[in-house]
């Protein structure tokens, strides 16, 4: 079936079979090694725009988990001398509890090993096979067992080996890659290159812009050659079985991919059809971006509607390595400098489209600057009773702005031009840009305060200024609160709960400046909204010692409450 085709009656089968809720997915992770920053990284940008999605008014699925089969974890499970369940286990509850504190609040955590992924992946199989998608053959030219990826002679290149002696390795990944021969069930993969390029017409379905480019590029280089998508059972046992035929274990990637599949309620009806957005790191893009559209288009489904792809994280200019030990323990990081300190440091600094860079001493400084005092100090001066005596949101008008002075009236045009600008940012998951846009506001809020001096019009029983002041600062505190509740979740909700803003008056459309007729009592919790972290020693790529997250001041640590679906023991 082409791609248009499919669109066709997708659409036409919309109402009846189709939840409508906004998906969005994390890969699942590979446990063949702990999760790190990278991950960290990927899981936090799925859920801001979750969180944003969901206070804008919609329902939301979001997705995560973890990859686990294939021969590297077959591998890594027999050289840690364990059983290959029992070690995935061990990994996955790794991944979970990094995401956890990360405040990453998933609807479905799925594990590949589940039965009802093997169902799923089973059924999709018997679907391909059944129309004529899938051939037995043989394979004979080169695997990569890190990437789990096969490749043509074009694909692969010579490189010297730690001996001086050459070694084949991925061109794409540089990881090594072995000659073998077998006879496998092969995926007409080459049947659907047009569908492809046809679904690349859109613009939006690959972003950043340069990653649609890439794969363009590829599809058009050379003819795609058919993809093996299974091991004989005697070379990789660790997998889910052919329905068809036991002595062979289905690939990996045909495996893993239809998990997002799986998490969206297949077969049951309703499931939830296309992902809106999988955000994806760019070393799994080719899998992403042309394995998994063309299995989709055979299978009879909608490729997904947007594939969102990251770079890579370095620690202090280098790239993260067990050998040099500065690989960023994601748990011992957040519990170091705070959950709310680590987000924000790789929302703020994390730009997708190009490799990010991690300082523990540069989020520190970041951390301190925008959310202990930008954001921090600007909310203790409104609030403290040391000058809001009357513990209250005054009421705030547009005329009062201007009655600041040139400063008022700077506050107020950057507050009223905020909405759209971080609307604008947080669509295209520009989430720095956008945050850059609230830190400006931010700033003029508190060159108000600072210009103004509220504590002086105090001494001198001005009172009516003072509020005057207060009512514009509190408003901006307001409305930031809520746009920065999808970043930074515990520090904004305590934020609102001091200004005493209501539950039902936190969604997106309450983040614009609104005259407050009426003055509000504050809410009651008086505690530093954010305290600054102490100064970070250097870090395990300056010193050359290992466990980047083990320089730096411990803080106490924090406490992370339960996964949506461990609340509700969903599925």
């Amino acid at each position: 079936m082409s791609l248009a085709s499919l669109k066709s009656v997708t659409s036409s089968l919309a109402k009846l079979a189709i939840d409508e809720r906004f998906y969005i997915s994390t890969p699942i992770f590979y446990v063949n090694a702990a999760p790190h920053i990278g991950h960290a990284y990927t899981s936090v940008l799925t859920d801001v725009m979750a969180r944003y999605q969901k206070i804008k008014g919609k329902k939301v699925l979001y997705a995560t988990g973890t990859d686990e089969h294939g021969l590297k974890i077959q591998q890594a499970a027999t050289a840690n001398n364990e059983d290959p369940k029992k070690y995935c286990d061990g990994i996955s509850d790794q991944f979970k509890e990094a995401i956890q504190i990360c405040e990453c609040d998933y609807d479905d955590y799925i594990r590949t090993t589940e039965e009802r992924h093997e169902k799923v992946v089973q059924k999709i199989w018997t679907i391909l096979e059944e129309k004529g998608h899938i051939y037995k053959g043989s394979y004979e030219g080169w695997y990569c067992v890190s990437d789990e990826d096969f490749l043509t002679e074009t694909q692969t290149k010579e490189v010297p080996g730690p001996d001086g002696k050459p070694i084949r390795v991925s061109a794409d990944s540089g990881r090594p890659v072995e000659l073998f021969r077998e006879e496998n069930y092969k995926f007409r993969l080459s049947a659907f290159q047009k569908d492809l390029l046809k679904w690349l017409e859109n613009e939006s379905v690959v972003k950043p812009v340069q990653f649609r480019g890439d794969v363009i590029a590829w599809l058009t280089k050379e003819e795609l050659p058919d993809l093996s998508i299974s091991r004989p059972i005697d070379r990789l046992k660790w997998g889910i079985p052919v329905p068809s035929d036991p002595s062979h274990n289905i690939y990996v990637w045909l495996d893993a991919l239809f998990n997002y599949l799986t998490v969206a309620g297949y077969p049951d009806e309703p499931y939830v059809w296309p992902p809106n957005i999988q955000v994806i790191g760019k070393d799994i893009l080719k899998f992403h971006a042309i394995y998994w559209p063309a299995f989709l288009i055979a299978a009879g489904f909608e490729p997904p509607k947007q594939l969102l792809v990251h770079c890579h994280w370095t620690v202090e200019g280098q790239k993260m390595s067990k050998s040099i030990g500065n690989v960023v323990n994601v748990v011992e990081a957040a519990e170091r400098v705070s959950p709310t300190a680590l987000r924000y440091f790789l929302l703020r600094q994390g730009v997708p489209g190009s490799d990010n860079d991690f300082s523990m001493m540069q989020l520190i400084n970041v951390a301190n600057s925008d959310l202990a005092d930008n954001l921090g100090n600007l909310l203790q001066r409104c609030t403290g009773p040391a000058i809001n005596v009357d513990q209250i949101a005054p009421s705030i008008f547009e005329a009062d702005f201007h009655a600041l002075g040139q400063e008022g009236t700077d506050l107020f045009n950057s507050l009223v031009q905020l909405p759209d600008k971080v609307s604008k940012r947080f669509d295209d998951f520009e989430f720095y840009m956008g945050l850059q846009s609230i830190m400006l506001t931010l700033k003029c809020a508190n060159i108000v305060m600072q210009s103004k001096k509220p504590w002086e019009l105090k001494k001198q029983n001005k009172m009516d200024d003072v509020y005057l002041i207060l009512g514009a600062c509190v408003e901006t505190l307001r409305v930031v609160g809520i746009m920065m509740q999808p970043i930074v979740p515990s520090l904004s909700s305590k934020l609102l709960d001091r200004l005493n803003v209501d539950a039902s008056q936190r969604t997106w459309n309450h983040a614009i400046f609104t005259e407050q007729v009426e003055k509000r009592p504050l809410g009651a919790d008086q505690t530093i909204l954010f305290k600054r972290i102490a100064e970070a020693q250097p870090t395990a790529a300056a010193t050359n010692k290992p466990n980047v997250a083990a320089n730096g001041p411990k803080k106490e640590k924090q406490e992370k409450g339960p996964s949506k679906k461990e609340k509700k023991e969903k599925k």
